[in-house]
Order: structure tokens, then sequence, then C-alpha cells
């Protein structure tokens, strides 16, 4: 099931608070930031060198990746480190509790 393009993920409240998560929607992987009744989505790997991210590394709106150290904002995609590069975003809604994700 889809509402207007958007994709069922997970349950707001299976993703603490201020926390990040991995997950899959349509065989993709995602990572959903939770930010109080706000989620962000964003794509799992690096723009800079396609590292995978891991959520553990997410503090307030920055994703830090391990290998290089890069800073990517979970919110815009916006990379600190070379603005040329961008983490892959998608929207967001919640309904009845529910994530949704647009993948494009």
């Amino acid at each position: 099931m889809d509402i207007l393009g958007y994709k069922k993920s997970l349950f707001l409240q299976d993703i603490p608070d201020n926390k990040s998560v991995e997950t899959e929607v349509e065989n993709m992987a995602l990572m959903l930031h939770r930010r109080g009744e706000q989620v962000y989505a964003t794509g799992v790997y690096c723009p800079h060198a396609e590292v995978r991210l891991d959520p553990r590394n997410c503090t307030g709106d920055l994703i830090i990746c391990k290998a290089h150290g890069y800073k990517s904002n979970i919110k815009t995609g916006e990379c600190l480190n070379e603005p040329d590069l961008k983490l892959n975003t998608f929207p967001t809604l919640i309904e009845a509790g529910v994530v949704w994700v647009k993948l494009y």
C-alpha cells in the first residue's frame, strides 16, 4: 500500500527519539532519523566515497562517515566538507503513527 507515492516504512514508536535506525523500504536500504515528531529519511552511503554510514554516528542533524570524517546534514543532505556532494534524502510523512517515505 502507498499514499500518493509514499511507501510504508516503520511505526513512529519503533524509532527512539533523537536516534537513527536502518531499515529497508521496497528493497532499498534507508536510514530514518527521528527528531521529536519529525522523521528524516536518508540513504545509507556517504556521498564522498560510498562508504556505508553507521546510524550510531548521527548526532543532532549531522551524520559523520567513519572512513574520512565527512559530515552530512540529515535534513538537507548538504555535505559540510564538500558543498558539491549531497547525501540522498527522501521526503517523509507520518500518518496514523506510521512513517511513510517517498522513494521518487
